[in-house]
């Protein structure tokens, strides 16, 4: 997916009607000790799951783990591989002390070189940095003990060893990272390779797994098929799990059989909606920026959507995930429409709507709003802001829908006046990976490329807030809570970005084989398909439905 952030974020699909699907309860697909199901859009696989390939193979993340575990429901990490970690020296050293008793699948014991040979990949290979790594040495003192060491604090870098999977150094030291196809994987996950064709990955649940018994499950089928084929095979009781957003599931798919169908929405700790350009044209002044917010209907514009995503905070956190966050004056808020104070913000300005455009000073400025057209509930949200605004302001939003490589293009360099986005993106799913992405030292000039804070915005005051926050340890929520404070406030007021909605993960569910499902109401991990140790953790409860 593009931009990712997190274990789970939101990939839009286009809502089709499948009326003619069966819902004959028929369990002949499979055996009922085997779980169903799909982890992403794909015609066919090929065998080979190399973790450093540029997009891994299906089934990766079953066999390899990471040290930690990271997802919404907690706002530290949990452990996984890792029992304990500390940091020391002032945030310049991070040590880990490893789960015991961890066997790799062919029967060898699980160690500290392992870890130290896998963080030591990125600082070899700085091509295969996927995760941001910028640690500059890693110790092994015993089979137990892991020392990574940075140049200056790196509190904030703890999340991400929630991705950054260890991997068999007896099996990896002596091949070629890029180029080795890895055709029979040996991790320290749930499972071995049971069986492969081009339209099926099975997958055989280990009987020694380290973190406990599979009590139901012993195998699962990872099932090639595109969107819309997984829809089909969903409501023909042909699947029993996938994670996709379906426009339209309530009607489409939960209201045709809704005792087995289940539709979940599991948010992230961010927003998805618009960002705005602070750089250029009327979207530099705040005035125009806090009239587009104040326009909108976010209600309707969510349900024009219809992937069933949540209204989030004036400063764009999800009010549940986020309220260890939210300061108490925005506590539990969500944006309200109101047209009188958006024509206020304008005339403050010394703005007019004249012919469908914003003029100023005797000068007339169009608005474009860029809409990244992969996602299709991203489109339909360009068409209800267009709408809203019209109706609201009398303004002629041009809405332009781009292909990935245009939008990708546009987007580091700043060339939009609007477009669709993360707004703040969840990150690693810690308050500072969302809020960091805005700190000024992100920001670059007009025409040069960023990594982040795509529309320039750079606020001294709050800048200076996520520097302090970068220099406190992850445990003290209490004084992360003092900084993240004032900084949603500035965001709430300076209004960067428009947060339309929560970013979120989602479950596609049919219960009629498997029950056992969390529910986003009280999870404590998200049935995801390639969430690694949530996959596991859902796997796990999962129950034969008779």
């Amino acid at each position: 997916m593009k931009r990712l952030l997190s274990a789970g974020i939101a990939m839009a699909a286009t809502c089709c009607v499948l009326s003619a699907c069966s819902t004959t309860h028929s369990t002949s697909s499979s055996a009922t000790d085997t779980v169903r199901l799909t982890t992403g859009p794909t015609q066919s696989f090929q065998k080979g799951w190399n973790p450093f390939a540029p997009a891994p193979n299906a089934g990766v993340s079953f066999f390899y783990e990471p040290l930690l575990r990271v997802d919404p429901q907690h706002t530290t990490p949990q452990k996984w591989l890792a029992d304990s970690w500390a940091f020391s020296d002032g945030g310049r050293t991070l040590t880990f002390h490893l789960h015991g008793g961890v066997k790799w699948s062919d029967g060898r014991a699980f160690t500290a070189n392992d870890v130290k040979f896998s963080l030591d990949v990125p600082l070899e290979h700085p091509e295969l940095n996927v995760t941001g790594a910028q640690y500059t040495s890693v110790d092994a003192p015993d089979a137990s003990t892991v020392v990574v060491h940075y140049p200056k604090p790196a509190f904030t870098d703890l999340s991400a060893f929630g991705r950054r999977d260890i991997y068999p150094e007896h099996i990896w030291a002596t091949r070629n990272l890029k180029t080795y196809t890895n055709p029979d994987p040996v991790g320290t996950g749930p499972v071995s390779l049971d069986s492969f064709s081009p339209q099926q990955i099975t997958l055989k649940i280990r009987g020694d797994y380290w973190n406990g018994a599979f009590p139901h499950v012993k195998k699962v089928a990872i099932v090639a098929a595109q969107e819309s084929s997984t829809r089909s095979l969903l409501l023909k009781n042909q699947l029993d799990w996938s994670t996709m957003s379906w426009q339209g599931a309530q009607q489409n798919f939960v209201a045709p059989d809704a005792a087995h169908h289940q539709y979940q929405v599991y948010a992230l700790i961010g927003s998805e909606g618009v960002l705005f350009n602070t750089r250029r044209g009327p979207t530099s002044d705040v005035h125009v920026r806090q009239a587009l917010t104040k326009a909108l209907k976010v209600d309707d514009v969510l349900k024009v959507m219809g992937t069933g995503q949540p209204a989030v905070n004036p400063s764009g956190l999800n009010n549940t995930l986020g309220r260890t966050w939210i300061p108490s004056d925005l506590a539990g808020k969500v944006l309200e429409q109101d047209v009188a104070g958006a024509r206020n913000e304008l005339a403050a300005g010394g703005w007019s709507v004249r012919g469908g455009r914003l003029t100023k000073a005797g000068k007339s400025y169009p608005l474009t709003l860029d809409v990244y057209q992969p996602y299709a509930n991203w489109v339909d949200m360009g068409a209800a802001l267009k709408d809203q605004w019209k109706r609201a302001l009398g303004l002629d939003v041009t809405v332009t829908n781009m292909p990935d490589a245009t939008f990708v293009q546009k987007e580091p360099v700043g060339d939009f006046d609007m477009e669709t986005a993360f707004t703040p993106p969840s990150g690693d799913g810690s308050i500072y990976g969302a809020l960091a992405a805005f700190s000024g030292d992100n920001a670059k000039p007009l025409g040069k490329p960023a990594t982040a804070d795509f529309g320039r915005f750079d606020d001294p005051a709050y800048t200076k807030l996520i520097k302090e926050m970068a220099a406190v340890d992850p445990a003290d929520t209490a004084k992360l809570a003092r900084l993240t404070g004032p900084a949603l406030d500035i965001l709430a007021q300076q209004a960067p970005y428009l947060p339309i909605g929560a970013s979120a993960s989602f479950a596609d569910i049919n219960t009629s084989r498997w029950t056992g499902w969390p529910t986003p109401d009280s999870a404590q991990y998200t049935p995801y398909t390639s969430a690694g140790p949530d996959t596991t953790l859902t796997l796990q409860h999962l129950r034969p439905a008779s």
